[in-house]
């Protein structure tokens, strides 16, 4: 059930972004009025995890993650019957505020499905579905060019039929990782304060490390969801090939970027890291040079595998640092603030096409922020490990 959550989830983060090149033109849009339809769900996003995740401490997983994926669902055919642009990012903001209580919900009831020792094996499989669900996306956009009588709506009809479709199988079949802190047993962990969760017990200097590089590694992320397309046929590709680049981006990122987290678990983490993000610093540089088509598709596939492996480092992790009674609080905070960088990425992407720059000046421009989230990551390994060697053997 996670697995297949995280896949609505991928599919309804790159739907908007894969329809662009068809919805844009339908209605009449400029770059910044695109650049809000694309931020409008991301801000959703941002307000629905923290506040799922909270609840999920308190009422419990089950409940939230279900109720979600109804909003997630309704939303998106919502968002297929928009008639003018106001509808359209009320509807976008909406399907975020279910997309963004789905996610910490899954991470959470998929760590807590398996013993710690296998935690970050699973939360990574899990979330290596979002990539997935983004390349099931690209296949139904590519499909608009084979003759099969689809649209743009179409994207956003399987992006809300399957969420509701899921949410009703949830229903009878979804267990509760925990019982809810407001329970009458006393073996229950009582819920602290949302700033003692986040803050006390030592977790000050973990948390904002999270934070920083949630929220540098989201905005690089959705500003390549969103504008991927759109770049790539700014740099004198296809329709088609634009398809193909969202499809190659997520799949890669799917299968390559799960082994990058994997390997981010082990002895060489920081080198790993350290080679993630280099690998997401030298496709950002390369993908603008190319010349043709196969070129263009190594770089997308280089930073596919490297941008979606440091979520999947992230998600992976942030389990990790925070208990039971407040794992939702934790990981849901952490992906809220991602969220924030969510925002920013797509709209600095419009400003730069906007004020007159071309997909090459959104590509080197991304650069710098890579660097960041690359030191943040960083920071929060050597915690990590710090905290281990400081453990009796």
């Amino acid at each position: 059930m996670c697995v297949a959550a995280a896949l609505f989830e991928g599919f309804d983060n790159q739907s908007m972004g894969v329809a662009a090149p068809k919805l844009i033109p339908a209605f009449g849009l400029s770059p910044v009025a695109t650049s809000w339809v694309f931020s409008a769900a991301t801000f959703g996003l941002f307000i629905g995890a923290i506040v799922g995740g909270r609840l999920s401490d308190l009422i419990g997983r089950r409940q939230v993650l279900i109720g979600s994926m109804l909003i997630m669902g309704i939303c998106s055919l919502w968002t297929a019957t928009a008639g003018n642009l106001e509808v359209l990012v009320l509807a976008r903001f909406m399907t975020g505020l279910g997309l963004g209580g789905a996610m910490p919900n899954f991470i959470a009831l998929s760590a807590e499905a398996v013993a710690p020792a296998r935690r970050m094996t699973t939360v990574t499989a899990v979330t290596a579905a979002l990539p997935l669900g983004g390349a099931l996306a690209g296949l139904i956009a590519l499909s608009q060019g084979f003759g099969l009588g689809l649209d743009w709506h179409a994207i956003f009809y399987v992006g809300g039929f399957g969420p509701i479709v899921l949410a009703l199988i949830m229903i009878p079949t979804l267990r509760e990782s925990r019982v809810p802190a407001a329970a009458s047993e006393p073996s229950v962990t009582p819920v602290p304060p949302m700033m003692t969760a986040l803050f006390g017990g030592g977790r000050a200097a973990t948390t904002l490390q999270l934070w920083l590089g949630f929220f540098f590694a989201q905005m690089i992320l959705l500003l390549m969801l969103n504008w991927l397309p759109t770049l790539f046929m700014g740099l004198h590709f296809s329709h088609a090939q634009a398809s193909w680049s969202a499809i190659l981006f997520n799949v890669s990122g799917a299968l390559v970027g799960m082994l990058l987290a994997r390997r981010c678990a082990g002895a060489d983490r920081r080198l790993w890291i350290a080679l993630t993000y280099g690998g997401i610093a030298a496709s950002l540089v390369l993908l603008p040079t190319a010349s043709t088509f196969t070129v263009a598709a190594i770089a997308c596939g280089l930073a596919g595998a490297t941008i979606i492996g440091a979520q999947l480092i992230l998600y992976a992790a942030a389990p990790q640092y925070y208990e039971t009674s407040i794992r939702g609080t934790g990981v849901g905070a952490a992906v809220g603030v991602g969220r924030l960088g969510s925002v920013f990425g797509p709209l600095y992407g419009g400003v730069l096409l906007a004020f007159g720059g071309a997909s090459t000046v959104v590509l080197l421009g991304t650069i710098p922020f890579v660097l960041i989230a690359a030191v943040a990551t960083l920071a929060l390994a050597r915690q990590a490990q710090e905290a281990r060697d400081a453990q009796p053997s």
